[in-house]
């Protein structure tokens, strides 16, 4: 990991490395006077998310604008990176490109914002306040669906989410997008106690747990956190909604705490997410069989429908599998909330991120070999090696004082 002598260096750093992909066409440029009709979406602790027209057209794009700019890039670069590594996805948020705001002509100041695909119905959290009503059971399966199938892909690459949640999940045109896998660790960062408080019923127990301090949030603790929502998209409503977010209730889902199936749910469903959401890690299914059981509980005809749209911008799964996406070289688990390892101060080495040559685990192979059997695949991979793992939980401190509280 590169060490900077002061914050200056680092920012100069992550700028220059931004500036010269622009200059090397590696990143979409987006001019901000294109942008036009921008309107709010959205605010919280680490910046504002607009809405924006491209030019005079009816292409609208997600403006994310960050408060605390300078202490922004290495989380700027680091969702960058990981947008890059997956590729392509129908149910993660796409990375369009970059767009750089003039916010003080005077020194000069430049903040760089990302242009994302807009997802025009919200989170899924607002989505199902207003039309859960109209979702029957395949709607819901096929939601459910959905969100393991990004979040499995995700793991197919070693990427840890470890900040799912409801309003980290949003809906265009009735299908799911997975979002903000790369800036969860700034959010939290930002965050005040009571919004933190505000994410116990998707947090994984065993972190809740003042006696397991030390432990790592993992692939199983993204299941975890599906099986939450797996509940809240069968219900329509947010997990324990009539009780306070405390201590309270971290001690009640730590010693078993569940909330109870909706009538009507089916029994095959009720199981999965009863299973993803057990207290011990190696007790909750693996993701592909929850990707499994999932696709047999809805119509084929919607499922074969997505694949076809999908593969108008998609290449197929047999290209990643071919000998250019294939190494014996394993890259390890990369937590999204863990350290930026850009490596080399040269920036033609960091350039590395968006040509050809990919390294990936047997194990990520095989995952993906087996959860993508009828979906379509990612264009591209990145060539670096993994986030030290000893950085994980680095800055992770106001996010989990609740564990000292529950000493």
């Amino acid at each position: 990991m590169t060490n900077f002598p002061n914050e200056n260096n680092e920012s100069d750093f992550y700028t220059n490395w931004l500036e010269e992909s622009i200059i090397g066409d590696y990143l979409n440029y987006y001019e901000y006077s294109n942008l036009k009709n921008l309107q709010l979406l959205a605010g919280g602790g680490f910046g504002r998310v607009y809405t924006a027209n491209w030019k005079d057209s009816d292409v609208t794009y997600a403006i994310k604008v960050f408060n605390n700019y300078k202490s922004s890039l290495k989380e700027i670069v680091n969702e960058i990176k990981l947008h890059k590594r997956i590729g392509l996805h129908p149910n993660i948020v796409q990375f369009c490109g970059i767009t750089k705001i003039e916010s003080d002509t005077i020194h000069q100041s430049i903040k760089y914002s990302l242009v994302l695909e807009y997802a025009d119905s919200g989170t899924l959290e607002t989505y199902l306040c207003k039309h859960f009503n109209e979702l029957d059971w395949n709607d819901k399966c096929k939601f459910a669906f959905q969100l393991t199938k990004a979040v499995a892909w995700m793991h197919g690459y070693d990427i840890i989410h470890r900040d799912l949640h409801a309003n980290n999940v949003l809906v265009h045109q009735k299908n799911i997008k997975l979002t903000d896998f790369g800036l969860s660790r700034k959010i939290s960062e930002a965050s005040s106690n009571a919004s933190i408080f505000g994410m116990i019923p998707y947090i994984d127990p065993k972190r809740l747990d003042s006696r397991n301090r030390c432990y790592q949030l993992n692939k199983k603790s993204d299941i975890y956190s599906i099986g939450v929502l797996m509940w809240q998209i069968s219900s329509g409503r947010k997990p324990f909604h009539n009780e306070a977010y405390d201590v309270t209730l971290a001690l009640g889902i730590l010693c078993g705490k569940r909330e109870k199936s909706v009538e009507g749910t089916p029994k095959k469903y009720s199981n999965l997410y009863k299973g993803c959401w057990k207290l011990e890690e190696n007790e909750r299914p693996k993701l592909k069989e929850v990707v499994s059981i999932l696709r047999t509980m809805i119509d084929p005809e919607v499922i074969n429908a997505s694949n076809v749209k999908e593969e108008n911008y998609l290449i197929t799964e047999e290209t990643i599998m071919n000998d250019n996406f294939k190494s014996n070289e394993s890259i390890g688990n990369i937590d999204v909330n863990s350290g930026l390892a850009i490596g080399s101060n040269e920036s033609s080495k960091n350039m590395d991120l968006y040509r050809g040559s990919a390294v990936e685990s047997n194990e990520s192979s095989e995952n993906i070999r087996d959860i993508a059997r009828e979906d379509t695949s990612s264009t591209s991979l990145l060539n670096e090696n993994s986030c030290s793992s000893n950085e994980v939980f680095k800055n992770d401190k106001n996010a989990f004082d609740l564990a000292l509280v529950l000493k």
